[in-house]
């Protein structure tokens, strides 16, 4: 347990990570061809999903202990 515990946490910090590169993106650059606005805010989008999910999967492993 304390393996897969480790290994969410690290992935809740990359994916807020992400979101935060892709956020700093559409503030300071522009779009191109398939890299819009609107594809990096379906991006932060699915992130934030991710995150949440892996959030309840840690929830679950706390409250088994």
């Amino acid at each position: 347990m304390p393996k897969r515990k480790k290994r969410l946490e690290k992935q809740i910090i990359g994916l807020e990570k992400q979101s935060e590169k892709h956020k700093e993106k559409i503030k300071t650059e522009e779009g191109e061809k398939d890299t819009t606005h609107d594809y990096w805010k379906r991006e932060i989008e699915e992130f934030e999903k991710r995150k949440r999910e892996r959030e309840i999967m840690l929830k679950k492993l706390k409250k088994l202990k």
